[in-house]
């Protein structure tokens, strides 16, 4: 019996400790819980109620100004809307084929889009970042340029190419091309400008040239934001070239206006049901690919 009592003694000791350090840790938790709800309390401050007034008091008066009837669109235009869905209702995949070879070439627009835009804004991108640009002239001339491009949109440029090309591929290609450098040129500026500058520094003392200094001080520090940022352009390309469609710049967007036009709203949705098949696979191979460099 006394042997028994021996052997569990320790069990029991062993298990109360345990039991006493659960109970500080969880009193630790509460207390920092307590702390953090204070923390937040505390950051509600009047300015905070003055903000969301303000927010709430110009959403309204765009809301005015802008004439919507919430119970207006909701009453009338629903029933438009279940009509126009239950045409929808089962797809057509009749002409598939067709369809395949649409889908294929809008993703060739925006995959040579997305080419061109790169291409042109890595020159661009340094240029215009602070801690590489040559002197301060270049850079604002590089700057001005992405802005000037960030500003006008695609459906602009498309509809000039086409009056100018004609239809087909060409005018969505150099549209996304172009309007499309100026984000990821704005998008390499921003990430040179944040890189760590002690290898640049050690490479500057060492004699390095400035093509060294890109390839060996700059270029490794912001590969991976490189490849997301081109992922992300690759994607939105993808998206931005069914819509270019529209304007006659070719890809799946031409198949559906003219389903549209011709109140065929059965291939109508097996062409949305295509381009969410292709977004979907797209956006999962991107996340893969960046999953992999990270």
């Amino acid at each position: 019996m006394n042997q028994r009592k021996i052997l569990i003694k320790p069990i029991l000791i062993k298990y109360i400790n345990k039991m006493k350090n659960e109970n500080i840790i969880k009193l630790e938790i509460d207390n920092k819980t307590k702390h953090l709800e204070k923390y937040l309390r505390s950051q509600w401050s009047w300015k905070t109620y003055v903000f969301i007034f303000s927010l709430i008091s110009v959403l309204t008066l765009i809301i005015i100004d802008l004439e919507i009837n919430f119970i207006k669109l909701f009453s009338d235009s629903s029933k438009y809307l279940v009509d126009i869905l239950s045409r929808m209702l089962p797809p057509d995949f009749s002409n598939f084929q067709n369809l395949i070879y649409s889908m294929i070439e809008t993703i060739e627009i925006a995959f040579l889009g997305t080419f061109i835009a790169i291409t042109l804004s890595i020159p661009i991108g340094l240029l215009s970042a602070r801690n590489l640009a040559p002197n301060y002239g270049v850079f604002l001339v590089a700057r001005t340029v992405t802005i000037f491009f960030r500003a006008i949109p695609e459906f602009i440029i498309a509809m000039v190419l086409v009056i100018a090309i004609g239809f087909g591929a060409i005018p969505g290609v150099l549209a996304l091309g172009i309007h499309t450098m100026g984000f990821l040129a704005k998008f390499y500026a921003e990430d040179i400008e944040h890189i760590n500058k002690g290898p640049i520094d050690a490479l500057k003392s060492s004699g390095a040239t400035k093509s060294q200094i890109i390839s060996f001080g700059v270029i490794p520090q912001i590969l991976p934001d490189f490849v997301a940022n081109n992922l992300y352009i690759l994607d939105r390309n993808v998206r931005m070239a069914t819509m270019l469609g529209i304007v006659g710049a070719g890809g799946i967007g031409y198949e559906l206006q003219s389903s549209f036009r011709m109140f065929e709203y059965e291939r109508v949705s097996a062409i949305i049901i295509l381009i969410f098949i292709t977004i979907f696979a797209i956006d999962y191979l991107s996340s893969f690919i960046r999953s992999k460099i990270n």
